[in-house]
């Protein structure tokens, strides 16, 4: 707890001049199963063992393992996702679950004098945050910019959202951690283990100048949960506790 106690005005202030020069985007963060490991004797792709290596001698014989079915793109795989201001039930209530999260770290770890030590939920912000997650899940791809270049301020810029600074946080889990609260935690934890840095993750979130969050989270039953964390600083809110 006491790595940002020590905050002064000065660090606010160098904060801000650094996410209006550049804003946080660290590299997304990817958990993957850690039961995934392919077995020592498991075949070469592409074929079946038939035979037997005990003696020395080469297998008799390999079988081709079939194909997979043709890939079918759809307009859908191609298409952007919107802004979405309607998600599922239980989405909602784990986007709540992660806010709770972070702002707990950001009352652990920034000083009581900050009027911004808790962050406000920002409706717009989880409108974005959920397309984004959204995207990336529907067009398989993990980044900050999407396939046709957009950015994350750019998002913001066209969803009509006044701003100062903006940053944002991406983490995607894999697995069974991914079906529940426990893919949020797996998430948050990354998140928080990283050293301290107003360039990662952990600095993103711990950033003293975000007034404003919003979390979008998407969902595939097949064992994948995005989690989008869109900040801001909004123009001329104040900093400094009354």
């Amino acid at each position: 707890m006491d790595d940002w106690l020590q905050l002064t005005e000065e660090d606010i202030a160098r904060a801000q001049r650094l996410a209006r020069a550049r804003p946080p985007m660290p590299d997304v963060v990817i958990i993957a199963p850690t039961d995934i490991a392919m077995p020592a004797d498991v075949a070469p792709p592409g074929v079946t063992p038939t035979g037997d290596n005990e003696t020395g001698e080469p297998a008799a014989a390999v079988r081709p393992i079939p194909t997979a079915p043709a890939l079918r793109i759809t307009l859908a795989d191609l298409t952007p996702a919107p802004p979405q201001a309607q998600t599922d039930p239980e989405l909602r209530r784990l986007e709540q679950v992660m806010l709770a999260l972070l702002n707990q770290a950001r009352e652990a770890h920034l000083p009581g004098w900050l009027a911004t030590s808790r962050l406000t939920w920002h409706d717009k912000l989880a409108d974005v945050a959920r397309g984004h997650s959204a995207d990336m899940l529907q067009r398989q791809y993990v980044a900050h910019v999407t396939p046709e270049g957009t950015t994350a301020a750019q998002r913001l810029d066209r969803s009509h959202i006044r701003y100062v600074a903006c940053g944002e946080n991406i983490g995607i889990v894999y697995g069974e951690a991914s079906h529940g609260e426990q893919g949020l935690y797996e998430i948050h934890n990354a998140f928080m283990n990283q050293p301290r840095s107003l360039s990662n993750h952990r600095g993103n979130l711990l950033n003293p100048i975000w007034t404003h969050v919003g979390v979008g989270i998407a969902y595939s039953q097949d064992g994948a949960l995005i989690v989008t964390q869109n900040f801001i600083s909004a123009p001329a809110a104040r900093l400094r506790g009354q």
